[in-house]
C-alpha cells in the first residue's frame, strides 16, 4: 500500500514539474511569429528562438512623405524574453530583404525592448535616429501578430 502511495505522490509530483515547464516554453515559444504595423510608416517585426536567446528582424518604412520619405531601415536585435518582454542588442544594422541581408555590424550599445501581449508587440522608446542612422523613421508602435 505504502508504495502504491508513494509512486502515486511521485508521478504527480513529476507531472507538476513537467506542466511547469511546458507553460513557461510555451509562453515565450508563443512569441514566435511575423508581426505588422500600419501606422507611421509600414513595418514588420519577425521574431524567432536562435539557439539559446531571441532573433528580431526588422524591417521599418519611412514615414510616407511624398519625395522626402526617408528609405527603408532593417536591423537585427538578439536578446532574451522574460515575463513578457523581449530585451535585446541590436546586432547587425542596414539590413535590405534581397540585397544585403546580414547588413553592417551594428554601434555597439544599442538596445532593442518592446512588451508582448494578446497576439501583439508594443514597441516604445526605440531609438530610430542611431538604429536607422538618421531621422524619419519611426520604429514605436503597436505590431499586430500576421503569422506564426
Amino acid at each position: 500500500m505504502k508504495q502504491i502511495i508513494f509512486a502515486a505522490i511521485g508521478c504527480a509530483i513529476a507531472a507538476m514539474a513537467f506542466a511547469d515547464t511546458t507553460a513557461a516554453m510555451s509562453i515565450q515559444d508563443a512569441a514566435a511569429g511575423s508581426y505588422v504595423r500600419r501606422q507611421n510608416g509600414e513595418a514588420t517585426l519577425v521574431v524567432k528562438r536562435s539557439g539559446e536567446y531571441w532573433r528580431v528582424s526588422a524591417a521599418i518604412g519611412g514615414v510616407p512623405n511624398g519625395g522626402a520619405t526617408v528609405a527603408d531601415c532593417g536591423f537585427i536585435a538578439e536578446g532574451s524574453i522574460t515575463r513578457g518582454a523581449f530585451d535585446g542588442k541590436v546586432t547587425r544594422v542596414n539590413i535590405v530583404a534581397g540585397l544585403d541581408e546580414e547588413g553592417e555590424a551594428a554601434k555597439p550599445g544599442l538596445g532593442f525592448a518592446f512588451s508582448l501581449g494578446n497576439g501583439t508587440i508594443t514597441v516604445r522608446g526605440a531609438d530610430a535616429a542611431a538604429i536607422c542612422s538618421g531621422e524619419g523613421s519611426v520604429i514605436d508602435g503597436i505590431y499586430k501578430r500576421s503569422s506564426r
